[in-house]
């Protein structure tokens, strides 16, 4: 059964909703965007993969984020503080871009934005509020709402999307069930000027004796994250602030990149990581971006899959069917449980574990011959291509599970490779 779709609320104005709004512009739909400009001063997710470029050119914005970001050309890992494995973007092959970038959300936010007002996409500074009319799982928004925006849709909108991002303003208002990832760990971030200089300008991502850091060079600054068990945070202080500069000044691997930095924002902290509404769309709503799902940010996944899911959603709204919004939901929840499997592998160790043994296994014949095979594949986790490439899915599957357990049989320890872990 069709729908009859003409005209679309979106509660959100970040990337996701204001992607979508652009795209449902320009198919003909009336769309309104409610929007707070509450904004926090700093956001996870600056660093771009080259599965993103694609979709920014078809918006018409890659020219405009070039001018103020950072060109990167790949992706740096370290297993400890002196051991570095690097794969620039060209090393994966296949088909995207060989680069990506890293950008300063707040400007990117408002690109998005600004595409958006340019297409002629309406804006309402305002909360939407959103009730349930008693009509199954159908929502509307409330008198006042409507009242406020003086009859713009004509009556109810016919669909209303949530991008509402970690809010989840839909799926909180119905209780829609949620698959949680298995950590509950914190993000605490800023940006910090005087650290040591990345080049080139790859994102590095280091073990540490607690958790993981994120290192993101910035055009005149470097975003720092640290990623932690909140069991240990109590150890470096009572407040976010203390934490992030104590942890800084403690762990041997941060030290080493930034005993002469100074911080130069606030500390943003996270503490909501990898929920995954198990319900995308009802009678006339739906969940797109993080209002549906959002993962742990080790891949840099975030931005892309909120820009991607504004295009599978528009697609969807366009061909207004049951079958075409099952679909979507379908997709949506594969493509983050294929995004959840590579995230595991790097809290489980199989990925430092691969990068360990395939280091001792290199001056083999078998290493020589497998080690370009393994580096391109590898290299497609942090490029964004790996999980939509079938054959990308099945290599990585065997080598970070029987192909390491055949690989370190008389080399490594269990001990040693159990240290490996993401404490």
């Amino acid at each position: 059964m069709k729908r009859s779709i003409k005209t679309v609320a979106i509660i959100g104005g970040g990337p996701s909703g204001c992607a979508l709004a652009t795209l449902l512009k320009r198919k003909g739909f009336t769309v309104a965007v409610f929007y707070l400009e509450k904004r926090p001063e700093i956001i996870v997710g600056e660093s771009l993969v080259p599965a993103i470029i694609p979709f920014l050119r078809k918006l018409g914005v890659e020219d405009e984020v070039k001018t103020y970001s950072t060109y990167k050309p790949g992706a740096s890992v370290w297993v400890n503080k002196d051991e570095e494995a690097t794969s620039p973007f060209s090393f994966g092959g296949g088909g995207l871009p060989h680069y990506a970038y890293n950008v300063p959300r707040t400007q990117f936010d408002k690109t998005i934005f600004d595409l958006a007002l340019r297409e002629g996409v309406t804006f309402f500074n305002q909360a939407a509020k959103l009730e349930k009319t008693g009509n199954g799982d159908e929502l509307k928004l409330g008198d006042e709402t409507l009242a406020s925006i003086h009859g713009f849709f004509g009556g109810q909108p016919h669909l209303i999307v949530d991008t509402s991002g970690r809010s989840r303003t839909i799926a909180r208002l119905l209780n829609i069930p949620t698959r949680a990832g298995y950590r509950k760990d914190v993000a605490l971030f800023a940006h910090l000027s005087g650290a040591e200089k990345i080049e080139p300008y790859n994102i590095h991502l280091h073990r540490l004796a607690k958790g993981w850091t994120w290192r993101i060079p910035l055009p005149d600054r470097i975003s720092v994250g640290v990623v932690i068990n909140p069991e240990h945070l109590g150890e470096y202080g009572s407040n976010k602030e203390e934490q992030y500069d104590n942890i800084l000044k403690r762990d041997e691997t941060l030290v080493k990149f930034t005993k002469n930095a100074k911080r130069e924002t606030g500390v943003m902290q996270y503490d909501n990581y990898q929920l995954i509404s198990q319900k995308m769309y009802g009678k006339n709503w739906l969940l797109a971006g993080d209002a549906g799902g959002f993962l742990d940010p080790i891949f840099s996944s975030g931005l892309f899959l909120a820009i991607k899911g504004a295009f599978a959603a528009a697609d969807a709204i366009e061909a207004g069917t049951d079958k075409a919004f099952s679909k979507y939901q379908r997709y949506q929840l594969y493509e983050l449980s294929i995004w959840q499997k590579l995230v595991d592998t790097w809290y489980s160790g199989s990925l430092f574990t691969l990068f360990k043994v395939g280091q001792d296994r290199m001056d083999t014949a078998f290493g020589r011959f497998i080690g370009p095979h393994m580096q391109r594949h590898l290299t497609r986790i942090f490029s964004g291509e790996a999980v939509y490439r079938f054959y990308s899915r099945g290599f990585l599957n065997f080598v970070l599970g029987p192909m390491i357990s055949l690989m370190k049989l008389g080399r490594l320890h269990n001990r040693n490779i159990k240290d490996l872990e993401i404490k």
